[in-house]
């Protein structure tokens, strides 16, 4: 049914309507033109024949007087030679003479006092005994007589009723056949439509091997599909460079920090003079930053590359218990109130250390940019679906700056000064991309309050241990350097 509703609201289908609607306007017209012009015909034919006995009978009257008009006239009212044609002549006292009606009809319709339709059941000897009439009167002024002749058009009614109900259901199945084609077309262009979504969709959460199926009948969505795969194979190259040359750089340069570190300690444990011990200090100080900088590199290219292919079933409720573990005696060693409230059953399916990593990384930005007041963080349904929630009092997020937080290494001015490189909430923003979350910023009046919600496709039914999801985590620090400040 959803796969019908998806067709009718499709733009192919749309685009069908609206040409088999311009269609069936022009041939709506076209019939109606016909009918027009056929009925028309009809109804001038039988005027013609009208004029044409009328003509007859002024001849008879003028080479035989009144008696071979009558004559003329009872000749044509001949059931046996006539069956259509209706006549009366009558004197000037309105007396029948001849014909096959006794009175003269009283017009009901017509645009003169020559041509008039009436319905008379006085036709004597016909057949049909009543008719549809469409007459000529006339009257002799020298005799005084008066002569009516007509001819009975309910045949022509009928013929005309007959083509204008063919022109309507030729019309109808025009329509008709024209959205049964529009509903085949939009049906055949939405199943390759929907190959291309999918596709994208899967590029989209990390998988960057899709590739849109080619149908072999070379069309254009064919030849659009084959453009598509080169654009994504292309792509794909500079994803794969680029993520090689990050990685490639933060692993190259990890090494000779790492040995600068190695002999910063070494020079600090020969040093006795304190001005020097100090400046080596502020140097061990600045390679911790850069060394944790790097890995936080790493691990957004990796929450960035990760795919579903991989992923296992979490309990988010043990996860969320032994992050808030970690991060709780940090937020009361800061003075600070520290509310958990975690909803129970809650299963989904992801990489437990990107999951784990995230909402690290969000407790620890509330942390760390809350001066005073309380740290919540809460696991609960909406709408049916899991939701993490992480709300702070601090100073919060300008509107303005709600997507830039989730860049890598932005910070606002005033965050500049703190420990940090920017990257916690773009690792946040990347784990959310490869898992398929909303991720939300919002502000708490005061603070900012930032939710991820999972979709429907990642939840899971039957628990999996997800405590071990956090033998990665670093340990939780006053002032780590390896998140992006909540206030950014």
């Amino acid at each position: 049914m959803q796969r019908v509703l998806r067709i009718f609201r499709s733009f192919t289908f749309r685009l069908a309507v609206v040409y088999t609607l311009i269609f069936g306007v022009s041939v709506g017209g076209l019939f109606y033109f016909v009918f027009w012009a056929t009925a028309g015909f009809a109804e001038q034919q039988v005027e013609a024949t009208i004029e044409a006995e009328v003509v007859t009978f002024q001849e008879s009257l003028q080479r035989a007087g009144v008696q071979g008009l009558i004559m003329a006239v009872n000749r044509r009212a001949d059931p046996n030679t006539n069956r259509d044609g209706v006549y009366l002549l009558v004197d000037r006292l309105g007396n029948p003479l001849a014909g096959n009606m006794r009175v003269w009809p009283q017009r009901s319709e017509g645009a003169d006092d020559v041509w008039i339709n009436f319905t008379t059941s006085d036709n004597r000897g016909a057949t049909p005994a009543s008719a549809d009439v469409r007459a000529l009167q006339l009257m002799d002024q020298e005799s005084g007589v008066r002569l009516l002749v007509g001819r009975d058009i309910r045949a022509a009614r009928v013929f005309r009723q007959r083509l204008q109900d063919s022109l309507n259901v030729g019309l109808a199945l025009t329509v008709g056949l024209g959205l049964i084609g529009g509903y085949i077309f939009s049906r055949t262009i939405m199943g390759r439509i929907e190959s291309v979504t999918r596709t994208c969709r899967s590029i989209m959460s990390g998988d960057l091997s899709k590739r849109v199926p080619v149908s072999l009948r070379n069309d254009e969505l064919s030849q659009l599909s084959v453009s598509i795969n080169s654009m994504l194979d292309q792509i794909e190259r500079l994803m794969r460079g680029m993520q090689q040359v990050s990685e490639s750089v933060a692993h190259d340069l990890r090494t000779p920090l790492t040995r600068l570190r190695s002999r910063l300690e070494n020079s600090l444990r020969h040093v006795a003079d304190s001005a020097q011990r100090t400046a080596i200090e502020g140097a061990l100080d600045d390679a911790d930053s850069l060394l944790a900088t790097f890995a936080a590199l790493l691990r957004v290219a990796r929450a960035e590359a990760g795919t579903q292919k991989n992923f296992i079933e979490i309990d988010l409720h043990t996860l969320a218990e032994e992050v808030a573990d970690l991060y709780g005696p940090l937020a009361e060693e800061k003075g600070l109130g520290f509310v958990t409230r975690f909803e129970q059953g809650l299963m989904v399916k992801g990489d437990p250390n990107l999951l784990a990593q995230a909402l690290a990384n969000l407790i620890d930005n509330a942390i760390k940019y809350t001066d005073e007041g309380a740290v919540t963080v809460v696991l609960t349904r909406q709408k049916g679906l899991p939701v993490i929630i992480v709300c702070d009092t601090g100073p919060g997020v300008p509107d303005e700056y709600k997507d830039k937080v989730l860049e890598r290494l932005f910070r606002l001015e005033q965050s500049r000064t703190s420990p940090g490189s920017g990257l916690g909430l773009a690792l946040v923003a990347a784990v959310a991309k490869s898992h398929g979350l909303e991720l939300k910023l919002e502000d708490n009046t005061p603070g900012l309050k930032i939710s991820l919600r999972f979709p429907a496709a990642v939840v899971a039914q039957d628990p999996k241990l997800a405590g071990q999801a956090l033998k990665s985590l670093p340990a939780p620090s006053k002032a780590p350097a390896d998140t992006a400040p909540a206030t950014a």
